[in-house]
């Protein structure tokens, strides 16, 4: 477990986990994904999401369908997805579509990020991906006046899960905002405060690869 406070030490680690986001603009037949995300044992994940016209009789709106590719050690997909997507959203042609892929939780049975699109419907979700479960996505409740009432950005970041399993939320930056707020999300969408003196456990790091000396 480690404590809401964190050093500065962190923020340059924090500039490349934030580099595992994506946006585009909904329209026909365009994808985008994640950079992948490394758990226990070797697992990789990658986050994708694609658009494409709904094929409805009257309405001809856009959708977009998010996928998790899981790909064991061995290089098989794990489970893949089918149809249209772990979960998908039809709305508005030109909908800004953003996917963060933030990891794998320590046991590395779940895999966390977070989803959101632009538009007259717009919306923040979370999602925790059980491997070989049930998955859960959680729409978050006036997520961006947090953010803007601190100035930290537009967009939220996994930063692991509290010891009764709530998802603790971080500004989606590398500055000093995720030093300084943090928010438990509960299974309504609610967010509160996480105070200094809160603890939780982070998502899974992968060990640093140990790489020789050459000389030219």
């Amino acid at each position: 477990m480690v404590s809401i406070r964190i050093t500065r030490a962190w923020l340059f680690l924090a500039a490349i986990h934030y580099a595992s986001g994506q946006s585009i603009d909904c329209s026909n037949v365009a994808d985008i994904e994640t950079r992948s995300k490394t758990g226990p044992g070797g697992v990789v994940a990658v986050l994708k999401v694609q658009t494409h016209d709904d094929h409805g009789k009257n309405s001809h709106q856009c959708m977009a369908e998010y996928h998790l590719h899981i790909t064991l050690p061995d290089g098989h997909e794990e489970a893949p997805d089918t149809g249209y997507g772990f979960t998908n959203s039809i709305a508005d042609w030109g909908r800004r579509v953003s996917v963060h892929l933030d990891g794998f939780s320590n046991d590395g049975q779940h895999i966390l990020g977070v989803l959101s699109e632009g538009g007259k419907y717009s919306f923040v979700q979370v999602f925790d991906f059980k491997r070989g479960g049930p998955h859960v996505e959680i729409a978050v409740q006036q997520g961006l006046s947090h953010l803007k009432e601190f100035k930290c950005g537009t967009s939220f970041a996994v930063a692991g899960t509290t010891n009764a399993g709530e998802i603790v939320l971080e500004p989606n930056t590398a500055n000093q905002c995720r030093i300084d707020h943090r928010w438990v999300l509960d299974s309504a969408g609610k967010l509160r405060d996480a105070s200094k003196n809160d603890s939780f456990l982070p998502l899974y790091s992968p060990p640093k690869s140990v790489s020789g000396t050459h000389s030219r």
